[in-house]
């Protein structure tokens, strides 16, 4: 049992065997499938799994049982890794008893909605976040109150969830992972899904200067756009080289005036992030250096007004629905 919950616990590293001598600034992972080394190799406990000698010396094992020792590669994390360690992980969190509806933000994309069989008095409306980044922690982001819409140009019978973004906190620091944006329109209404994928999508590149040109409004709708209606639709200033987060009338970035003003690797990545969790299409434009004209990320051609704007549309995330 032991193994599993460490299996978990040390989610996503890429390993390699090792009989060496390791430094304690190494994190190590302890597993017994792997061949044997000698007694007399050191063993460097990992901080990220063993808090303390005193816990890595009460784990159950025998007294002649030799330990291997596993370093982190340094590369590319290693998918079939990834893939048993995340279904570890979420055999685990399955059976852990939730009394709040709670959206499971995993670092690959995916995304859970997990459904308690009893929702706690004064959770009844409200959604609990939760990030799983890729070492295995999980960041809690925050609980928040939803607003049942009937859908907009939809059934009589079709609702949808919205969350106002200004009362999401606008910045957070957890160790390595961080966010900070703003929210520069009164379309500020997220749906239950996209907010999910705005974590993810903002915890993937840990920036601090997005800045979101709106969603949709209260009722669902999203005057004066056509398009952004119901949370699923949204836009965000293109990111700047000084990195400063800007908001009010006239701060939105043209690129098509100021080129050199775009940090388009960091642009590209927080595309990159966006496609990832969910929205498959994206309509912007291309931006001109030194005479050399290039697209963004996910944006096939020029679309009109988006001189000043990245628009990201066609929600269709790796989601699925749990209950207990």
């Amino acid at each position: 049992m032991i193994w599993h919950i460490l299996g978990a616990v040390s989610l996503f590293f890429n390993t390699v065997k090792t009989d060496k001598i390791v430094s304690n600034n190494s994190e190590l992972i302890l597993t017994n499938k792997t061949k044997l080394v000698s007694n007399k190799t050191k063993i460097a406990t990992s901080s990220l799994i063993f808090k303390n000698k005193e816990i890595f010396n009460k784990l159950p094992i025998k007294k002649y049982e030799k330990l291997a020792l596993f370093e982190p590669a340094r590369d590319t994390i290693h998918k079939e890794n990834s893939s048993n360690s995340l279904k570890e992980y979420r055999e685990i969190t399955a059976s852990q008893k939730i009394d709040i509806i709670t959206y499971r933000i995993f670092f690959n994309g995916s995304i859970e909605k997990h459904i308690p069989k009893v929702i706690a008095v004064g959770n009844e409306n409200k959604y609990k976040y939760e990030y799983i980044a890729k070492e295995g922690k999980t960041l809690n982001l925050g609980s928040f109150k939803i607003h049942k819409t009937k859908t907009f140009k939809g059934s009589e019978d079709e609702y949808v969830n919205l969350i106002n973004l200004e009362i999401v906190p606008k910045y957070f620091k957890q160790k390595n992972y961080q966010y900070h944006f703003n929210i520069d329109s009164r379309r500020s209404f997220v749906n239950e899904q996209t907010l999910a994928s705005f974590f993810g999508a903002m915890l993937e590149v840990n920036y601090l200067d997005i800045s979101c040109n709106g969603f949709s409004h209260k009722n669902g709708s999203s005057k004066p756009s056509r398009s952004h209606i119901n949370g699923n639709n949204g836009d965000f200033k293109y990111l700047r080289s000084d990195k400063t987060l800007e908001c009010g009338p006239g701060t939105s970035l043209n690129i098509s005036k100021a080129p050199e003003s775009l940090d388009y690797a960091r642009q590209n990545k927080w595309n990159d992030a966006l496609y990832k969790f969910g929205w498959k299409i994206m309509l912007g434009w291309t931006y001109t250096v030194k005479k050399t004209t290039k697209q963004l990320h996910h944006i096939t051609h020029k679309t009109t007004n988006h001189h000043h704007h990245l628009h990201v549309q066609n929600y269709e995330p790796d989601f699925k629905e749990i209950k207990q």
